[in-house]
């Protein structure tokens, strides 16, 4: 058994995530009040009640890789050792953290930072963002085409087989869309985001965290981290320009999972309040065994299933 762990992106979080771990795990409530403390963020508040901050790219990102972070401390000492790690775009940084390429004080100001600077330029440059489902390459590169003619449209993230997503103005995404609509593609839905994420728009942040990046120390790391931009293993040395990439170039988490296939890995244990990137990895890699941990009851369950297929996890 060769595993991988996987770090949810924005767009998974929601309300109560993490309160049961909270309450039940010692490991993870002290990595969540230090994390509370380090953020300056009350993060019990924030995550486990109906607060509307969540809902916001400043707030739901450094609460998301804080939860993140928080579960992978909860959950060394009952599961198998990671040989690889893999995050969705904000996601690589509690994959960073948990590897040690990053500390957890660097690792969560820097999300804190790249969260404000991408609300930012959201205001200051609107988008759209649109999941699109089983259609063909050549049919998203037409739409593309179409879109161009109205605005700027691009995909930011391959997701799987099944799965990319379009982001750019709100003009150019809604022409892309409604081509594709067109032309028999039944599944294209809007996402709730107000900007359009790993595209030019987004340089503005890019520009303004630069600086955070290049101040910051990175470390060879334990565990190797895999990069959705250059579908290969972080390096320290070039750490810092690739996050700065990331935000304004596409994702390819699919081929980063075809990739770890490629290099043995065949269990995949996602970390986060939902499922979200276990459907992207099974759609991508179907015999590929895959669970996903939000709370102890998962834990339990996913613990009780190693055992009885492998025997010992460690």
């Amino acid at each position: 058994m060769q595993v991988a762990y996987l770090f949810s992106g924005q767009g998974a979080e929601r309300a109560g995530m993490g309160a049961a771990f909270y309450q039940q795990n010692a490991q993870f409530k002290q990595a969540f009040d230090q994390a509370s403390q380090i953020l300056g963020i009350d993060l019990p508040q924030l995550c486990f009640t109906a607060d509307q901050r969540l809902q916001t790219t400043a707030y739901a990102q450094p609460a998301l890789v804080a939860l993140n972070w928080a579960i992978y401390q909860a959950v060394q000492a009952e599961l198998p050792s990671a040989q690889a790690l893999l995050g969705l775009s904000l996601g690589e940084y509690g994959a960073l953290i948990a590897g040690g390429q990053l500390s957890v004080v660097n690792g969560l100001t820097l999300v804190k930072a790249r969260g404000r600077l991408m609300a930012q330029a959201c205001q200051t440059n609107p988008g759209a963002m649109a999941v699109v489902l089983k259609a063909r390459a050549e049919q998203i590169e037409a739409a593309c085409v179409v879109g161009q003619q109205s605005g700027l449209v691009a995909v930011a993230n391959y997701n799987s087989p099944q799965q990319v997503v379009l982001s750019g103005t709100t003009a150019g995404v809604t022409a892309a869309s409604n081509y594709l609509r067109e032309h028999g593609v039944k599944r294209v839905l809007p996402l709730a985001v107000s900007g359009a994420f790993h595209t030019p728009l987004m340089q503005s942040a890019a520009t303004a965290f630069k600086p955070y990046l290049t101040q910051s120390r990175f470390a060879t790391g334990t565990v190797p981290v895999w990069s959705n931009t250059t579908v290969a293993p972080f390096t320290a040395t070039k750490l810092a320009a690739t996050l700065n990439r990331q935000m304004v170039q596409p994702t390819h988490f699919a081929a980063c999972v075809t990739g770890l296939s490629n290099q043995g890995i065949d269990t995949f244990i996602e970390l986060g309040p939902a499922p979200v990137l276990s459907r992207l990895v099974k759609q991508t890699f179907p015999t590929a065994k895959i669970y996903q941990i939000a709370d102890p009851q998962t834990l339990a369950v996913t613990v009780t299933e190693l055992e009885v297929a492998h025997g010992s996890n460690r």
